[in-house]
């Protein structure tokens, strides 16, 4: 077996954390980082595909707050892309919900969000501004657990003290929250219509949860010109500059241990027909390959790991399918700006979730409707997708058949999924369909091909009360020189794992580290500007 070294670190997964953490140590400590990809391509769910016609569609990037110039989202990602990614602003109503006789248009603005639902619902009026004074209290909570787990232990405790005091409605669930504040069931509705950009409906998730994602989003919504593969493309430069590698195809099948500490990994390069195992070896391992894959499937059953008993089963993540639809004609003809549509059927999320597999028979209750090619200034030919839960269990006896060969009841399934979504859109938008060219199903068993995350999911841990309370979603792990990196350690989504990044870089720098980081983000972008 082949044997490497000379890195100063090895990071297992280039999703968005593990990119943002090797470019703050190639910067900061002119670390040599070598990441590794189980897929042919770097990024993760942060980057974008093509096919014939001039088609290209991101895979999990949709949207982004925080990328105003000035805010910290923007700071950062100027930072460890060194500005080489533009950002361009999505409609000012960047979010449409549909609801059966109900429509509502979310303003890039706070205090607008605000007014529109008063307006809509004048007689909560109260309660609709207690709710926004909730929002922004319980995101300060979850910043601040965030903060401490990038601070040096003794300020860490402190943090988490002051979140004690201060936890408010932050663990109870979003569903019961908007039920003691909202008379109208309708609002309660509008108000919880994001809850598929963090996957777990309203009477599950945290209300921290929902309060993160809808606050992410008070400034507005952008997308990177060209796509996420513009991040990858970005870091992986200042990456190599610094003499790092990153390397696709590369699976990393375990953690090497020895006297009790992380020394490197084993991997399947899968170059070539049979392919070929190798090690690489460096003092510093860091996987962005989610928590329960590193500590479940990563290291050896022997090693010792006190929430052992935590690891049985997987988590629970949010699974889907996604439409990518290739256009023929502009869908600007028909009134779309850019602006993403979320449609539902039912005012009831809850019953919605419960029904989702009602999807594989041919009905679709609701869906997330998008055009990547809106969202850029130019490109290719005009595009769409479209996403909508699916559970991984309905396909699971597909999975041992390989990708792009399965079987024609896989490819009916598809089929039948398919034409549900196109007409719970049509029925919406009457002549979408007309638009359409090409047509691409991707399932839970593709994302589960390409990530390895637990039956697909597009998620980390789920935003639920209970993940809040689980001490080993940090930066540090039982086990010397191995560290967990991206949303496990932050939060949901890219800005989640982005966060998940900082945190790990500034544990490794020491105990000024978190302070270290901000100071060279704040120093950068003051130059640049």
């Amino acid at each position: 077996m082949d044997q490497h070294g000379d890195y100063d670190a090895i990071v297992i997964g280039s999703g968005m954390g593990g990119l943002a953490f090797a470019c703050i140590m190639a910067k900061l400590k002119g670390w040599r980082v070598l990441l590794l990809e189980r897929h042919f391509k770097i990024g993760g769910f942060t980057h974008t595909f093509e096919r014939p016609g001039s088609w290209s569609w991101d895979v999990g990037l949709h949207y982004v707050g925080e990328m105003g110039r000035g805010m910290l989202g923007r700071r950062l990602f100027d930072f460890i892309t060194e500005g080489q990614v533009t950002w361009n602003p999505l409609p000012d109503n960047f979010d449409e919900f549909v609801y059966p006789g109900l429509r509502f248009s979310v303003p890039s603005n706070q205090t607008r969000f605000r007014d529109a639902l008063i307006q809509s619902f004048p007689e909560e009026r109260k309660n609709i501004r207690r709710y926004f004074r909730d929002l922004n209290a319980a995101q300060r909570w979850l910043h601040r657990r965030t903060m401490a787990a990038a601070s040096p232990p003794l300020m860490g405790k402190i943090i988490r003290w002051v979140n004690h005091l201060t936890e408010g409605p932050a663990l109870t669930s979003t569903g019961r929250y908007l039920e003691r504040r909202f008379r109208n069931p309708r609002l309660r509705a509008v108000t919880a219509s994001q809850w598929g950009n963090y996957g777990v409906p309203p009477a599950q998730s945290a209300f921290a949860t929902h309060a993160l994602i809808v606050t992410h989003y008070f400034n507005g919504a952008w997308y990177p010109e060209g796509g996420a593969g513009e991040i990858a493309k970005a870091t992986g430069a200042v990456i190599r500059r610094a003499g790092g590698e990153l390397l696709p195809n590369c699976e990393v099948t375990r953690i090497l241990l020895e006297d009790g500490q992380a020394i490197g990994v084993e991997v399947l390069s899968k170059k070539g027909r049979q392919g070929s195992r190798m090690e690489f070896r460096a003092p510093c391992v860091v996987s962005d390959a989610g928590a329960w894959n590193t500590f479940a499937r990563l290291l050896p059953s022997s090693c010792q790991l006190p929430f052992r008993s935590e690891l049985a089963v997987p988590p629970k993540g949010f699974e889907v399918v996604q439409l990518f639809l290739g256009l023929r004609r502009d869908p600007r003809e028909m009134g779309f700006r850019g602006e993403n549509h979320w449609i539902f059927t039912s005012y009831d999320h809850d019953e919605t979730f419960s029904r989702q597999n009602e999807l594989l028979e041919g009905r679709a209750l609701w869906a997330y409707l998008s055009f990547p090619s809106l969202k850029q200034s130019q490109g290719g030919r005009p595009t769409a997708e479209i996403i909508a839960p699916l559970s991984y269990e309905t396909l699971k006896s597909y999975r041992e058949q390989p990708w792009r060969r399965r079987s024609p009841e896989y490819e009916a399934a598809k089929s039948r999924i398919s034409k549900a979504l196109l007409e719970l859109v049509e029925r919406h938008y009457p002549g979408f369909r007309e638009l359409i060219e090409y047509s691409e199903l991707a399932t839970p068993l593709t994302f589960e091909h390409f990530t390895a995350m637990p039956q697909g999911s597009t998620y980390g841990y789920p935003g639920i009360a209970d993940r809040y309370h689980k001490s080993w979603l940090s930066p540090t792990t039982p086990v010397r020189n191995l560290y967990l990196t991206g949303a496990d350690v932050g939060s949901l989504g890219i800005m989640g794992a982005l966060m998940g990044g900082v945190s790990t870089a500034s544990r490794i720098l020491g105990p000024f580290g978190f302070f270290n980081v901000m100071r060279a983000v704040y120093s950068y972008t003051r130059k640049s500007t």
